[in-house]
């Protein structure tokens, strides 16, 4: 049986431009995990290379992202027309399960474990059916990735990654697995035994990342008592390693301690904004504004890189705030800001119901403009012309060589810790790489009133698909 797992992209300009990272999706690899050992398997990340449609395989997994679905239909119904058999699966998938299920001859609602077997399984004896539901144990399911089946020669900047834990025990607004996904860990003993045993490393640039990997969590730090006793059995292993988890991690001196001599040496955390306000609207509690110097201070100090998401478009936002962030952030002595983009209501999260029930949604909207860089509601004192050029103009001004000149100048000399200044010289590109979503001055930005790729939108057409509208 050959089988392919597809993990498909679409940019934010809307243009066909791949973006290999240090960070990728692994669900191919996760799914591949799941497959007989006899079958011949194949990995595509269209973030980093191009899916060969000319090849034959006889059942396709499918691994998309909401604004990726329109892309993801063409993909599919292509190679469903030469008798290939498709599967979609994920959040949009099972929130979306009666529409996929027009595209897809399985779609997978459930989670991956118990599910992908059941269905290469039905395929083999010809059986195969149009939904898959059942029920695992969550994250004690997990089995070990296909590490061994990734290019790094398709992105040489790529790092393996693993899951110590799913979900997240906040319960943010805006967040897709807010109701739907509770959290839950795995032994740790598992963990690190993978790590050591089954991980594969990338050997390129001489070295510089072998020995590090990063955690795929969406909250590394869901249970400050499990991320204890993670860091206390990666001590003695001596391996480097990234993450990302919730602000009330980082307000916990000793945790942060034990996590830079753990091996810690990167950390991600969506600050989301600087206005308390804002911070409200989002329902995420546990981020302490007033509390952010220092603790930006104690990572550094430890010898952690920490890099913050903001969003734009928020009930709390004002003018004069987004006006005077670039100031607002200058008063922080280290700061480094990876990920900027527009508050996005995903279908299934409470901030979409709302919304939705307010009449605030913008008429006209797709599955394509639910991407985190378009806006696709009213924000309550901001006009959408409004929101659109602060967030183009921020993404100018943030991501700027400037900017990473501070950032070296004020971070390279805060830690002697090993590893430490390797990871800050490396940071500066993903600095930088805020300004990549804007790079097409075509584009509004405003849902509804951009076009969708030329090669997607001629293929629907083509193929008579219709899009998502959701709105």
């Amino acid at each position: 049986m050959r089988i392919a797992v597809l993990s498909t992209y679409t940019h934010p300009t809307r243009q066909p431009i791949k973006e290999p990272s240090v960070m990728q999706s692994a669900v191919p690899e996760l799914i591949a995990g799941l497959c007989p050992a006899e079958a011949e398997i194949e990995l595509y990340n269209e973030k980093e290379c191009e899916i060969p449609l000319d090849r034959h395989w006889d059942l396709v997994f499918f691994s998309y992202l909401h604004s990726y679905y329109e892309h993801t239909k063409v993909l599919s119904t292509l190679l469903r027309q030469r008798g290939i058999k498709t599967v979609a699966g994920g959040r949009h998938a099972g929130h979306f399960a009666d529409d996929a299920e027009l595209w897809f001859d399985a779609v997978i609602t459930g989670e991956p474990e118990p599910n992908v077997p059941q269905v290469i399984a039905d395929f083999a004896k010809g059986t195969l059916q149009k939904r898959y539901a059942l029920t695992g144990n969550g994250a004690e399911d997990i089995q070990p990735y296909r590490w061994d089946l990734i290019d790094y020669s398709h992105n040489r900047i790529r790092l393996p990654g693993i899951e110590a834990s799913r979900g997240c025990p906040f319960t943010c607004n805006f967040c897709v697995l807010t109701g739907h996904e509770k959290y839950r860990f795995r032994p740790v003993e598992t963990v690190v035994n993978e790590i050591e045993t089954r991980m594969t490393w990338n050997k390129n640039w001489f070295g510089m990342f072998d020995n590090t990997f990063i955690f795929l969590d969406n909250n590394l730090g869901g249970s400050p008592k499990y991320l204890r006793a993670l860091c206390e059995a990666l001590i003695p292993k001596k391996r480097i390693w990234g993450c990302a988890l919730t602000f009330n991690i980082l307000r916990d001196e000793e945790l942060v301690r034990l996590m830079a001599k753990a091996g810690c040496r990167y950390i991600y955390t969506g600050l989301e904004s600087l206005n308390p306000e804002s911070i409200d609207h989002f329902h995420k509690g546990q981020n302490k504004i007033s509390e952010v110097d220092e603790v930006i201070r104690r990572a550094f100090n430890n010898g952690i890189l920490l890099s913050f998401g903001l969003l734009v478009g928020s009930d709390g936002d004002t003018n004069h705030y987004l006006q005077h962030l670039p100031e607002y952030l200058a008063d922080l002595k280290y700061f480094s800001i990876t990920f900027l983009g527009i508050v996005c209501p995903y279908p299934e999260t409470p901030i979409f119901a709302q919304m939705q029930n307010e009449g605030r949604l913008l008429p006209g909207t797709c599955s394509r403009d639910y991407d985190g860089y378009t806006l696709c509601h009213r924000p309550k004192q901001l006009t959408t012309s409004e929101t659109v050029e602060h967030f183009q103009r921020l993404c100018r001004e943030l991501g700027t060589w400037g900017n990473i000149a501070r950032h070296y100048a004020t971070t390279l000399g805060s830690s002697s810790i090993p590893q430490y200044k390797k990871v800050i010289l490396a940071s500066g590109p993903e600095i930088v790489s805020i300004r990549n979503p804007i790079r097409n001055a075509q584009r509004t930005y405003i849902a509804g009133l951009d076009e969708i790729e030329d090669w997607d939108r001629k293929k629907l057409v083509e193929l008579q698909i219709p899009r998502q509208m959701l709105s």
